[in-house]
Parts: C-alpha cells; structure tokens; sequence
C-alpha cells in the first residue's frame, strides 16, 4: 500500500485569555479546530452563535468568517489549530457545513482528550525560558508527534462527525448558495486540476461564472486569487515531490503541469529563492 499525503499543520497553540477578550472576525483558508478547556465563550460563524463550554469542539470550515468572544466573567482557556490535507474525501467531508458543533458529552465517547494533553506536553517541553514556541525549535522526533496527534485528533473528530446528525445544507429552491460555498466548490475544482495546467476560465465556466467573478468570489472568501492559490499548492506539491522522492526534474515538471524542467526551474526559483537541485536534500 502507498500512502502519499500531506498534511497542513500552522497555528497550532494553546492559550488563556481574559474576560472581554475578544478576536475580531477573520477568515483563513485551512480548516479550523477549536476545543475550550476552561470557561465559556461565543464562537460566532457564519452569524451563528455558538456557546462553547469546556470540553466542547467546533471545526470550522476554510474560508468562514468567524470571531471569538469571551463574554462570562472567567478567563477563557483553549487549544486551537489551523489545518488542510490533500485527501479530496477528507476535504469533502469536513466542508459539508459552515462549522461542526461537537459537545464535550459526544467528544467524551474518544481519545480526544488525551491526544490534546498530549500535543501539551510537546509543545510545553519545547517552549523558550521566555514561554514562546515555534516549529524551527523543535525536535524533528517532536515535528513527527505533533503531525501525529493531529492526525489523531482529525480521525476521531471525524468519526464523531459521520455519527452526528447531518447538518442541514440549502438547497437552490430556499435560495442561492452563499459565496462562500460558490468559493469552495471553486477551490474543489481547481485543487483537482493542480496536476495539470489548470485554467481559471474553465473552472469558472463550468461553474457559470465570469472569469473575473470566479477571481472576485475567491479572492474574497481566500484572501487570494485562484492563481496565487494553484502556486501555493503546486509549490507544495514540487516540495513534496523533491524531498520524498528521486524522479529526474523532467518528470517532476510534467507531474506538476510546467511544460518543461527548465521552466519548472525558474518558477521554483521565483518561489523560494533558491533552485529545485539546491532544494533537493543532499545524500
């Protein structure tokens, strides 16, 4: 069996923070999860308001905008973190709704909160005498247990997810799809085609959409445009391929849709800096 995967981690932290404490409404474009570990607080998403009491989870999808607010008279504790993975029926299951509401008497029924205290525990070992961490200082034994948790927590949230009741999606007859949803079903479709030379025209032709109206709605919703989106993953993907394999450049360059290694090779180099050989590990 080849499992071939990867696995978005940023932002991933604990914290406490004040009564009135609050962080303004924003959007990101990775998959967002959220557990309170002490006091309460409104979550709102999407314009919903969700109360959060210790214990509880919501996973909020990519692209919803969202603000916290610590409103009861006690200090807010929470872990939260930013994540994507490139597996298309993962992303599909994760993006069924705005945001995923899990109470602490169904997230109980897993190993939820072990795998948080443990993600603690590493990030705690690893923080500066000042209490500050980042993933540069950390071991790479560290690195590999916290993907490893992640995972775990993303697997066990999404078991709970497929026994909760199914949320209740819109339909085109009670109304037109909001433009966040218009923006992932482009985000789907261009994250299929990365591969390849994947056109925005196309994407937002099979979609009804003008170009500049598919550029509009994503940029919106992603906080960038459908081009700037296919670099980022296709750079991923060049560094995935480079570091994880020994294909020859003119097979990475064809996987990735350039139309030659040398132009693969000045778009790598506009991206990091440096050239896919400098790139590549040294044996």
């Amino acid at each position: 069996m080849d499992l071939i995967n990867t696995l978005q981690v940023v932002g991933c932290h604990f914290d406490v923070q004040p009564p009135g404490w609050c962080y303004p409404r924003h959007h990101h474009h990775l998959f967002e999860l959220l557990c309170c570990l002490e006091g309460e607080v409104i979550q709102e998403v999407n314009r919903d308001n969700i109360i959060l009491r210790p214990g509880d989870w919501i996973l909020i999808k990519a692209g919803m905008r969202h603000q916290t607010m610590n409103t009861s008279g006690s200090q807010y504790g929470y872990f939260n973190v930013h994540f994507d993975l490139d597996v298309p029926e993962i992303r599909s299951m994760l993006a069924t709704a705005p945001y995923r509401h899990i109470p602490h008497q169904e997230a109980e029924r897993t190993k939820l909160s072990s795998y948080v205290a443990e993600l603690e525990r590493i990030i705690q070992r690893n923080q500066s005498p000042e209490g500050s961490e980042t993933t540069e200082t950390f071991r790479f034994e560290d690195k590999l247990l916290l993907q490893s948790y992640t995972l775990l927590i993303i697997h066990d949230i999404l078991t709970l997810l497929r026994e909760l009741p199914a949320p209740h999606i819109p339909t085109a007859r009670e109304g037109s799809l909001p433009a966040t949803d218009v923006a992932h079903a482009i985000e789907e479709k261009l994250s299929q085609g990365i591969n390849e030379e994947t056109s925005v025209a196309s994407v937002a032709k099979e979609l009804n959409l003008s170009r500049s109206q598919c550029s509009k709605l994503f940029s919106k919703v992603y906080g960038l445009s459908p081009r700037q989106y296919i670099s980022r993953q296709k750079l991923n993907s060049a560094k995935e391929l480079l570091v994880t394999t020994n294909l020859p450049m003119t097979d990475i360059a064809e996987k990735l849709g350039f139309r030659s290694a040398s132009h693969f090779s000045r778009q790598f180099r506009r991206w990091t800096g440096q050239s896919p050989t400098d790139y590549k590990p040294k044996q």
